[in-house]
């Protein structure tokens, strides 16, 4: 990873989220109802791609941050995020030859919510949108014949990709209590390499999360 790309595209992600902040400003939000709060939760993930190798496997991590939304309507909101989520893969090409990847990134969805009201208290939803990611950082964990081994990855510095799930907010007074799963498709190659000999390799994942949301 180059000190100048890493520049370039540390700019281009703040581009990213603030455009998107910027955009939903252009609106007239006096009409509108702003929830703000934190959410967290376990994620599985896993990778795809023409070149991945065999025998890879999911492996478990953490995902949270906060979220903002923005009800434009009772039936729909716009929902931006910012997310730490742990991604990666586990391969285990032979016996007593093993690598875990473990992948960090600093993730932005931008989500519209479909909600369809149940009484004044219960919101079922489903949305969908797409996401960058910053690569924080990188780490490769393994074992070759009985040998301990250690190291990191080339990765690219961006991910982007798209999101789909589904879930249901509850309102006490002026919080909502939601839960939520999705799944992510990441739509870059996960590894920097050479222009002529890159890896179909992408980013997969699963994630299940709970979100305690302020009305403002």
């Amino acid at each position: 990873m180059k000190p100048g790309e890493l520049l370039k595209n540390h700019k281009l992600l703040l581009f990213f989220v603030f455009g998107v902040i910027a955009s939903l400003f252009t609106h007239d939000l006096k009409a509108q109802q702003l929830t703000i709060g934190p959410k967290l939760g376990y994620t599985t993930t896993s990778a795809a791609g023409d070149d991945l190798p065999d025998d890879v496997e999911s492996i478990n991590g953490f995902v949270g941050g906060v979220f903002m939304k923005f009800q434009a309507s009772p039936l729909f909101a716009i929902q931006p995020e910012i997310l730490y989520h742990q991604k990666g893969a586990f391969w285990n090409p032979a016996d007593n030859t093993n690598f875990k990847y473990t992948f960090e990134y600093l993730e932005v969805p931008v989500l519209l919510k479909l909600q369809l009201p149940i009484g004044e208290t219960v919101y079922p939803f489903v949305y969908a949108g797409p996401y960058a990611a910053f690569t924080l950082n990188n780490a490769v964990e393994g074992e070759i014949i009985g040998f301990n081994t250690s190291g990191t990855e080339d990765l690219n510095d961006f991910d982007a990709g798209a999101v789909f799930g589904a879930g249901l907010d509850v309102q006490v007074n002026k919080l909502f209590l939601g839960f939520d799963a999705r799944y992510g498709i990441g739509m870059r190659n996960v590894f920097d390499d050479d222009p002529d000999n890159q890896r179909d390799i992408k980013n997969r994942s699963f994630s299940a999360m709970v979100s305690l949301g302020v009305n403002l």
